[in-house]
């Protein structure tokens, strides 16, 4: 091999195209899938060791993950190591470059910082009640629940672990794969509108789980949009990071008895809550036009580069169709059983 051929090879690309992207979703749909029931099997043949007994007609998965720790705590953590997991060896076998995700800490401003910490907790604070209260009766009169970890959360300490587990690991996880590779990879080659909205959708299908498909959508899009505006990562997981964090604190707060809220959901609750929704949404655009755009701008000029917002018509990888119309087979199979 010559000289130039062997340097061609090493370099590494530093970006992601739209099969990345596709590849790396069904990756993250489908292996967590796989760890989990092989964890299970193995949790079986501990608690079976150990003598636990299971009711007869017992599902033993729902009976180790509802009442044993050291069986819950490991099995909430497979999806979020399997998506680090998958990044890094994606991106060693394909050799690209890390930097591909734009995650650059040390171009940080402590303003973004602060705001997109605030709009975290603004998003929580002012969807909640739209999203817990009238949606979730919604969906609990059709006879759907929202799933819940049976984490203990009534103690400081179970709330700190709480925080770590379904917080801190999952904003950093998640936006890595989201908004790091699947949100670059679409935008390459279809847009930036494109990438912002169907990287939500993937978002919220890999909940897998129909009661949480609204909420994990619209926050995909504001993700997304953060990032296309900053040029930097860090900010959505500054975001995703404090709007875990407030979400696990107020229901801490409501489950040792230092907040309450009402639970009839009455016609001015439902006020309540459309006014709240509609606030934040306006807060969001003021935040977006007045100075995410700004910063996108700054950018531009900065790269040398202004581009269109359009949707770039391009042949949609097959594998992407794939792993949509699989995520929705699970989301409407989680719903039915």
């Amino acid at each position: 091999m010559k000289a130039e051929e062997k340097q061609k090879y090493f370099v590494k690309r530093n970006y992601y195209t739209a099969l990345d992207a596709s590849k790396v979703f069904l990756y993250v749909l489908l292996l967590p899938l796989l760890f989990s029931l092989v964890f299970a099997y193995i949790g079986y043949g501990i608690a079976s060791l150990a003598g636990i007994e299971f009711l007869e007609g017992e599902n033993f998965l729902t009976a180790l993950y509802e009442n044993h720790l050291w069986f819950t705590i490991p099995y909430c953590l497979i999806s979020q190591i399997t998506f680090i997991s998958v990044f890094f060896v994606y991106n060693s076998k394909k050799a690209i470059s890390f930097s591909a995700v734009k995650l650059k800490t040390r171009k940080i401003s402590a303003v973004t910082t602060l705001l997109s910490a605030l709009f975290g907790i603004v998003f929580v604070v002012g969807l909640y009640a739209l999203i817990e209260g009238c949606f979730g009766e919604l969906f609990r009169l059709g006879g759907l629940e929202s799933s819940v970890t049976p984490i203990p959360l009534d103690n400081f300490w179970w709330y700190l672990l709480n925080i770590l587990l379904f917080a801190i690991i999952p904003a950093f996880c998640e936006e890595i794969i989201f908004r790091g590779v699947v949100q670059n990879g679409l935008r390459r080659e279809f847009g930036k509108i494109f990438a912002i909205f169907i990287s939500a959708l993937l978002f919220a299908l890999v909940h897998q789980n129909i009661t949480q498909f609204i909420y994990p959508f619209i926050m995909g899009v504001v993700f997304s949009v953060v990032v296309e505006c900053t040029g930097n990562l860090f900010y959505a997981m500054i975001m995703h990071l404090f709007n875990n964090i407030t979400s696990l604190t107020i229901q801490y707060l409501l489950n040792i008895g230092a907040l309450t809220l009402p639970t009839e959901i009455t016609a001015v609750y439902v006020v309540v809550a459309l006014v709240l929704a509609l606030v934040t949404a306006g807060l969001f655009l003021l935040f977006y036009f007045f100075y995410l755009r700004k910063i996108k701008k700054e950018e531009e000029v900065e790269v040398g580069q202004v581009e269109e917002n359009t949707i770039r018509l391009k042949k949609v990888p097959l594998i992407l169709y794939i792993g949509i119309a699989i995520s929705a087979i699970l989301v409407v199979i989680n719903a039915v059983i």
